[in-house]
């Protein structure tokens, strides 16, 4: 008889690592399915295999679709809801196989069935947990695409912005160009000297400094918007940086509206009640509960009396710790996600707070521009253009005079490229949209 239960015993373990089906990570087949879906990013609409470029809602389409970190994230849900299927899952009875006076020859044998029956208050309790923690990674996956897409629409502002300044280095370029050729021809007919021919030369070069300069960030741009999207190589951007005028809702009613609505505000009340969930399982375990230890028991002897039957069931009272330990454990998690809660509803109200304000501060500022400096460099170019075609050269002032144009139109560049900065990053703090719509997109 203790024979057969070993073959029988050896028969369930074979059996149950034939249950497991490996899969070895194939690296040529995930390369392959990596070309298939770099090609689906080139293909799709608004991509730039599709002789265009990408405005910021197609990059965020994309983005959602195949950017590899956000794919990864969402593998979570699926361990998270194992999860939820393993805490409800009853214990496995166990089967306890028993040679009898081995020491003499017979057919003395016994087999103990046990089982220990689920709790009542931790059996749902731990199920609950495992729902509320399915319900934070839901949450935080909600947020990790919405970081995802406000990184998105950073990386294209940047690369627009970028684009805008490197047009605006090659119109200075052109007029530079323009300069020298006249400076030479000047020098030509003895009106200049060969030092102003230099100095015109040498800003022609600086010029063109700054536009290699430009074209590396703009390469550079192109390749963190591809990184955020998920291609392979880097993408144009598509439109212009917005003139935003229109002022945000109140600070104090996007800092409630984000306290009650962002995903991570969601997640964090998931994770507090997934504590107290651990909670209630910890102090259910202090309750007395039994389990089975012979349901039933059968031993069968070589002799007058051959079968013997038996019930039996084990008692658990945990009356010495009370089970305290563990509870205080869960307490002290279950304060500390709370002042997690706390901690985060606090940083995202301050971070309303500070983009509002700073928003405001651009406004104002672009404002200034719009009415006081930039007609004033319309003005200006427009004289230097006449000068120059004119043939009115004081070198010197027309340099420094292109100089200031150019920086002036490259900080207004700079300045609406940091407003729409900032409207992002209040999108990204509130949880939604709140930025005015994109402009289409120029001829």
């Amino acid at each position: 008889m203790g024979a057969s239960a070993l073959k029988i015993l050896a028969l369930a373990a074979l059996a149950g690592l034939g249950c497991y089906e490996p899969r070895p990570l194939d690296t040529h087949a995930a390369l392959v399915e990596l070309d298939r879906e770099q090609r689906e990013v080139g293909a799709a609409p608004g991509a730039q295999a599709a002789g265009r470029a990408l405005t910021a809602d197609e990059a965020v389409a994309l983005a959602l679709k195949y950017n590899p970190e956000l794919r990864a994230y969402r593998k979570q849900r699926d361990v998270a809801e194992g999860e939820i299927v393993a805490a409800g899952a009853l214990a496995n009875p166990t089967l306890d196989l028993e040679w009898l006076h081995v020491q003499n020859p017979g057919a003395n044998w016994g087999m103990t069935l046990g089982w220990q029956p689920p709790q009542p208050g931790v059996w749902s309790g731990k199920r609950a947990a495992a729902r509320a923690g399915a319900d934070a990674v839901r949450h935080e996956i909600a947020e990790q695409e919405w970081a995802i897409a406000t990184g998105v629409r950073l990386a294209h502002a940047e690369l627009l912005a970028v684009g805008e300044q490197k047009r605006l280095v090659e119109r200075a370029l052109e007029t530079r160009g323009k300069v020298v050729a006249l400076v030479e021809k000047r020098v030509g007919g003895g009106a200049s000297t060969r030092l102003d021919q230099s100095l015109a030369e040498l800003t022609l070069s600086q010029i063109e400094r700054e536009r290699d300069d430009l074209a590396a960030r703009e390469l550079l741009a192109a390749q963190n918007l591809a990184l955020a999207v998920g291609a392979d190589r880097p993408l144009q951007a598509a439109g212009e940086l917005a003139d935003l005028s229109a002022p945000p809702a109140g600070a104090a009613a996007l800092g409630d509206e984000a306290v009650t609505q962002r995903p991570a505000i969601a997640a964090a009340r998931a994770r507090y009640g997934q504590r107290e969930e651990t909670l209630r399982v910890e102090h259910a375990r202090k309750w007395p509960w039994f389990r089975f230890n012979a349901a039933p028991r059968f031993r069968t002897y070589d002799n007058d009396n051959p079968n013997d039957f038996l019930l039996g069931a084990v008692l658990m009272v945990p009356v010495l710790d009370q089970n305290a330990g563990p509870i205080q454990v869960a307490e002290a998690a279950r304060d500390q996600e709370r002042e997690r809660f706390r901690a985060l509803a606090l940083s995202i109200r301050r971070e309303v707070a500070t983009t509002h304000a700073e928003i405001a501060l651009r406004q104002e500022t672009l404002r200034r521009y719009r009415e006081r400096v930039l007609p004033g460099l319309e003005g200006h170019e427009k004289m230097l253009e006449k000068a120059s075609s004119a043939g009115q050269l004081d070198l010197v002032a027309l340099l420094a005079a292109e100089d200031v144009l150019l920086k002036a139109r490259r900080e207004h560049a700079e300045l609406r490229l940091a407003h729409q900065r900032a409207w992002i990053r209040l999108d990204r703090a509130v949880g939604r949209r709140v930025t005015p719509g994109e402009p289409a997109a120029r001829p």
